[in-house]
């Protein structure tokens, strides 16, 4: 799950934006983060969910979120939107991509029993409060679940599981190509970077690539790919990423 940052209220002559209706906040979060799920990271060709972080009607007893606030807005598909529902969430149970460094906690791996099924599972070498925040994360997305329905609305699994294959061609790409003479790094990154803009899963990315500092720079380059929480990726350090948090928490 890519860390996102999508920055303060967008402004008209000076003063932050006012919406009457929460989807009118639709272009600008598309103009600051991009055109995809913050959850799932699949790319979102048609029907973009604005959706509210912290439900605007919750369940019974929990606190409802604000209607219109621009604080409370990201996009997302409709089988993450489905499944968080309205469902508390909130970053003391869950972690968000607008406030942990959520290529962290999660790790997408082969469905055991499913052939070209992707899923989300915890990282490995998680804390005991970690993994069971991770848990919980998963499961109020669903990032776990195969649909194989004939009437399937669930793509999500099939689509990762494409873009692993995609991000594996490329990788290998770049080992064979690195070695000849001539080979540009800088053209080759940026090229890298352009097929995840339009591929999206941006974690398979940052796992796959974690040890070229290069393309690590392009794909948290926010004038390719907008939206990257920059403070997630160490740039003296090859763009490892980084904890957004201190304390008992640190992701």
């Amino acid at each position: 799950m890519r860390p996102i940052e999508k920055g303060k209220c967008p402004q008209i002559a000076g003063t932050d934006k006012v919406v009457t209706e929460y989807g009118q906040w639709r272009s600008d979060l598309c103009d600051r983060i991009g055109e995809y799920c913050v959850y799932c990271n699949m790319p979102i060709n048609h029907a973009l969910q604005v959706e509210h972080v912290v439900p605007k009607v919750p369940v019974s007893g929990a606190p409802a979120g604000a209607k219109l606030a621009w604080d409370n807005m990201v996009l997302a598909c409709g089988p993450c939107n489905r499944a968080k529902s309205n469902k508390t969430s909130n970053i003391s149970l869950h972690y968000l991509p607008e406030s942990h460094n959520t290529h962290l906690p999660f790790a997408a791996i082969a469905h055991s029993t499913i052939p070209k099924a992707c899923i989300i599972a915890p990282a490995i070498g998680l804390k005991r409060n970690q993994l069971t925040k991770a848990k919980r994360t998963i499961k109020l997305l669903n990032l776990h679940v195969v649909d194989e329905r004939d009437k399937i609305v669930d793509l999500r699994w099939k689509k990762r599981a494409e873009a692993q294959l995609l991000v594996n061609s490329l990788y290998d790409m770049l080992q064979s190509t690195k070695v000849l003479a001539g080979f540009d790094e800088d053209k080759f990154a940026k090229n890298i970077a352009l097929v995840a803009k339009g591929c999206g899963f941006f974690s398979l990315w940052y796992t796959a690539f974690e040890n070229e500092p290069k393309v690590m720079e392009k794909l948290t380059d926010n004038t390719i790919i907008p939206g990257t929480a920059l403070s997630c990726f160490d740039k003296t350090n090859g763009f490892k990423p980084l904890p957004r948090n201190t304390g008992t928490d640190p992701i």
